[in-house]
């Protein structure tokens, strides 16, 4: 199955999941990674993130783009009533539509590690975010054995939508890959991105990734 055929027939369950508030509270704390005017939103699927992120920074005009039309179509309904104005895209993230240093950021939530080729995608995120701007990712953690049993048996503590998400992830996540806090810095830096920070969150299931663009 295609990326693109994946992401469409995923798109309602990955809407139910990330409609939380330990999601939405996630995706606010990651506006604060990427100040600016104008900021892109890379895999926006169902909304949730751009919404998100567009509400914690009133002063930032947040776009969203995605490549999957059951992603798009679910997040035009969400922005509708948000009552927000965020612009949404269709486009492939390896060929971004728009001029070199057209943005102050870029983000990416859960994101990358889905992608054939997440190196390209840094690559063209690099040329459109400015020269001081800066890029933050949330990408699933790669710990194994009873860690991340026991991280996702915790994470139920937070209700059973987010327990249920979580577990979700993990299991995604084993399928199309993760990272550790090493290879996605190595990945931010081979994209020509300086001063990688990664820590962990979500209970030591997920990644906080931010870099600088010089």
């Amino acid at each position: 199955m295609g990326t693109q055929a994946l992401f469409d027939r995923g798109a309602h369950g990955y809407d139910v999941l990330t409609s939380q508030e330990v999601w939405r509270r996630h995706c606010r704390e990651m506006a604060a990674l990427v100040p600016g005017k104008r900021v892109l939103d890379l895999g926006i699927g169902p909304g949730v993130s751009g919404i998100e992120m567009a509400r914690a920074t009133p002063g930032t005009r947040v776009f969203g783009l995605d490549f999957s039309i059951g992603m798009l179509a679910r997040a035009r309904k969400a922005v509708a009533a948000s009552g927000l104005e965020l612009p949404l895209v269709r486009a492939d993230a390896t060929y971004l539509p728009f001029r070199d240093g057209a943005f102050d950021g870029a983000t990416g939530h859960s994101f990358l590690y889905l992608l054939d080729d997440a190196a390209s995608v840094l690559r063209d995120a690099h040329r459109v975010v400015r020269p001081g701007g800066k890029v933050a990712f949330l990408e699933p953690s790669g710990i194994g054995g009873f860690t991340h049993l026991r991280a996702v048996a915790s994470s139920f503590g937070q209700g059973l939508r987010f327990g249920t998400s979580m577990a979700l992830w993990r299991f995604f996540s084993g399928v199309h890959g993760s990272f550790t806090a090493t290879s996605l810095a190595e990945l931010l830096v081979g994209a020509g991105f300086a001063r990688p920070e990664v820590t962990p969150t979500l209970g030591g299931l997920g990644l906080l990734a931010s870099a600088h663009r010089d």
